[in-house]
């Protein structure tokens, strides 16, 4: 046989072979064609409301508080109304508000009326989700106060807490300069009134409730006359602020919240929490 005898016959061997090899795998190919074509609707199908990307609320503090408690109550109902997936993440209010304005998190629980003022890069939700009230407080048994005008004549030494701007321009008002100071910590103030160096303390209502219930103050012997004695008469409103990416979503979350006040449930919620906290019975 000659070479090109042989290698035609080599050929026509090596075409054979490829047509079985071919014939052998073409279901596989088949298959895996198949499987190509269903790979990118695939997570359409299986991903589910429920696995949508939750909306981050970011509050101040640990889990157990007050404001942390009563934020999760509210927030998870009106998500729950709106169709959204909602979580909440406790970070520093510092650490917070950094997520939010790099859009690590979706909106901080609540914060005063004016604080986006400076803060192009959030939205405030028309509607209030706290009322803070402010208010003086006494461990002496004794001391009582009518109104708050009779500060002007009274002897006593009176403190507020640092930041706490209404409790400032209220009593700055009302009281000489040398029966006046500040304290930098709500612990601090309170310790000195129970201690006797001063007679009131002017506070955030919640708060000196959270303080008071503390395992450190619960151990105090007379932390029991620790008592609200006149209120500042005024509340102040805090309100969600949500990275401007959301900014669609602020006035429905405010109809939802406007609803949900109109039916008592931030009320209810209050109560819950402070049996929850041991406030009240």
């Amino acid at each position: 046989m000659t070479f090109h005898a042989k290698r035609t016959l080599w050929a026509q061997r090596g075409v054979d072979h490829d047509r079985r090899a071919s014939a052998r795998w073409r279901p596989l190919w088949r298959w895996l064609a198949v499987a190509a074509l269903l790979l990118p609707v695939a997570p359409a199908f299986s991903q589910s409301p429920s696995e949508a990307k939750p909306f981050i609320v970011t509050a101040g503090g640990e889990a157990t508080t007050w404001g942390s408690r009563l934020g999760l109550l509210i927030y998870t109902e009106a998500f729950r109304r709106l169709g959204m997936p909602f979580r909440m993440e406790h970070y520093t209010l510092a650490r917070g508000a950094v997520m939010v304005e790099q859009g690590l998190a979706d909106a901080e629980l609540s914060r005063v009326y004016d604080y986006g003022a400076d803060k192009p890069f959030l939205v405030r939700v028309e509607e209030s989700i706290v009322d803070l009230g402010f208010s003086l407080y006494a461990a002496n048994p004794a001391l009582a106060v009518e109104q708050l005008d009779d500060l002007r004549t009274a002897k006593h030494q009176i403190e507020y807490r640092r930041g706490l701007l209404l409790c400032e321009t209220t009593l700055k008002a009302l009281v000489p300069a040398e029966r006046l100071s500040d304290v930098p910590t709500r612990e601090q103030g309170l310790k000195k009134l129970l201690a006797g160096r001063t007679d009131l303390y002017c506070e955030i209502d919640v708060y000196v409730q959270q303080e008071l219930h503390s395992p450190e103050f619960k151990s105090l012997a007379n932390v029991a006359n620790v008592r609200k004695v006149i209120s500042l008469g005024k509340v102040v409103p805090t309100y969600p602020y949500l990275n401007r990416k959301h900014a669609d979503l602020a006035p429905r979350l405010a109809a939802v919240l406007k609803q949900m006040k109109a039916e008592g449930l931030m009320e209810s919620y209050q109560r819950q929490v402070e049996r929850e906290l041991g406030w009240r019975k």
